[in-house]
């Protein structure tokens, strides 16, 4: 099993200004969906072609709807979100313990996320909060998978 640890802001949902506020940030739309289609076209691209499967560490997991979210931003009905990791307060501790846990073999995983997750480094890709995920990440995403 191919995985893909999956972070929302600075990743598929990157820095906006708001209205009368020059001050940038992630927001949490109304809409229910991430602000960067082209990088949720990259992550679905990156899933067809491996086969991986999403699981969320973002902080979004902690709404209900966090996999509607995907669905609703663009990602494609056959890409499968297994789940999220547990809210443990470090996210290289919640994936360390995720894939402890995993009873299937992991082929290889990658972590796509804005912030450095020690202990990961050969694993994860790290995006730009202004960009999000785009044909670079990609590519360097497709190599920790292949």
């Amino acid at each position: 099993m191919k995985l893909i640890f999956l972070d929302y802001d600075g990743v598929i949902n990157t820095l906006m200004f708001e209205k009368g506020n020059l001050t940038p940030r992630f927001y949490f739309p109304e809409d229910n969906q991430v602000n960067n289609f082209q990088a949720v076209m990259w992550l679905n691209k990156l899933c067809l072609e491996t086969g991986a499967k999403i699981v969320v560490t973002s902080s979004w997991r902690l709404w209900d709807n966090y996999i509607e979210v995907l669905y609703q931003s663009g990602l494609m009905e056959g890409i499968e979100v297994i789940g999220k990791t547990e809210n443990l307060g470090d996210r290289d501790v919640e994936i360390r313990e995720y894939l402890s846990k995993q009873t299937e073999p992991i082929e290889s995983y990658v972590v796509l996320d804005d912030d450095r997750i020690i202990g990961f480094e050969k694993h994860q890709v790290k995006c730009d909060i202004y960009i999000g995920f785009n044909f670079r990440e990609y590519r360097k995403a497709l190599k920790i998978l292949a």
